[in-house]
């Protein structure tokens, strides 16, 4: 004798919990916190920082060898620290990579709002992104001498 069995069909109240859970919490899980940028410091300074490359060998033997291209590098000074970051972006072609910055290059004179974490410091751009420098060198700031104060070897 065939026993037949009536399958379940989950009800439509169950699913709709359901997708409604998951678009609760993969909302939840994609909202971040918004993004801060705590330090403000002046570009300083301006440089190129060197990469060496290396031209890979042919199967006949041919080619290889080193070549130097150069990434921008920016001297921040904020109240406390002088940071010196690089832009680490290295030309395809050519000899020099883009500068820093996003539709408006750094330069000096610019006063920048940034943020460091694990070794690098980033920007806020134009587009709402962000960019990502790397802290080459950190340093606390030299205290600033008062212009009349007078040096041991003055005369009075």
């Amino acid at each position: 004798m065939p026993h037949n069995k009536k399958r379940r069909q989950p009800s439509l109240y169950l699913l709709s919990l359901l997708i409604f859970d998951l678009v609760v919490l993969s909302g939840a899980a994609s909202a971040k916190e918004p993004k801060t940028y705590p330090e403000s410091g002046k570009v300083v300074g301006i440089g190129q920082n060197e990469h060496t490359k290396n031209h890979p060998k042919t199967g006949n033997g041919m080619g290889g060898g080193s070549y130097s291209v150069y990434s921008h590098t920016y001297k921040i000074e904020t109240d406390t620290k002088i940071y010196e970051l690089d832009c680490g972006k290295t030309p395809m072609f050519g000899v020099t990579g883009k500068e820093c910055g996003g539709d408006k290059p750094l330069q000096i004179g610019d006063v920048i709002r940034f943020r460091v974490e694990k070794g690098s410091a980033h920007i806020p751009l134009s587009d709402g992104s962000e960019q990502k420098l790397r802290v080459l060198n950190e340093e606390a700031r030299p205290e600033a001498k008062p212009e009349d104060a007078k040096t041991p070897d003055a005369k009075q």
